[in-house]
């Protein structure tokens, strides 16, 4: 008697049963992203994207001209998402403690040139990061003020500027809500310039009882 059950105790040592093993298998362990490739890959994106974007809008000699160069940025973008969208699928929204300033700059940029369903799809990670610290909170206040602005809503922080606001076109500060404490927010949020201050920067009129446009085929909503 003894014997069989030593002959027993040895195979169940062997390797148990799975009905009789009562003990689970191991969890498989998520591979960790590779930050330090993740950092070179996005620093590359952005280098790109800015330096199609490192112009003087008033250089061009026409208008056809400055809407070539707006076709070729356009296609720029569009390979620069294919590189940084398939990342945030993966990994999610990138903490900038992992990859650096640069690189965190480039999913922002990819993102906030890019469409609304994308910004909307994207924007609540980047602005759960930024709570932690983990992202730009202006950077966040900037794609939140876009994504309000392509739903044809007033923005917050008056970040954004558009030539579409105005009949006779030229680029305008997209409207604001509650304009009257847009600087107080803008301050909290970490700007360091006022909205009107931001408008001269960005070459844009800025009328604080500004209206929002009526749509037309020119707007992007």
């Amino acid at each position: 008697m003894k014997l069989i059950k030593t002959i027993t105790i040895l195979l169940l040592m062997a390797g148990c049963q799975p009905s009789l093993c009562t003990t689970s298998a191991p969890a498989v362990e998520e591979k960790q992203p590779d930050y330090a490739l993740l950092r070179t890959e996005l620093e590359e994106v952005y280098d790109v994207d800015q330096s199609i974007r490192n112009i003087h809008w008033d250089s061009f000699p026409s208008p056809e001209a400055s809407k070539v160069h707006s076709m070729k940025m356009m296609a720029v973008d569009s390979v620069n998402q294919t590189k940084v969208f398939p990342i945030i699928e993966q990994y999610g929204w990138l903490p900038k403690s992992k990859v650096g300033e640069k690189a965190a700059s480039a999913m922002f940029y990819v993102v906030q040139h890019s469409s609304l369903e994308t910004i909307e799809k994207y924007l609540p990670q980047m602005e759960a990061l930024a709570k932690q610290g983990e992202a730009s909170a202006t950077d966040a206040a900037r794609m939140r003020d876009r994504l309000l602005m392509f739903q044809g809503k007033k923005q917050i922080y008056g970040t954004q500027a558009a030539s579409w606001v105005r009949p006779e076109g030229g680029q305008v500060i997209w409207p604001i809500e509650d304009v009257e404490n847009v600087n107080k927010r803008r301050k909290e949020i970490g700007f360091t310039t006022t909205v009107e201050e931001n408008a001269k920067q960005l070459g844009a009129k800025y009328d604080p009882n500004e209206q929002l446009p009526k749509k037309n085929n020119d707007t992007p909503q």
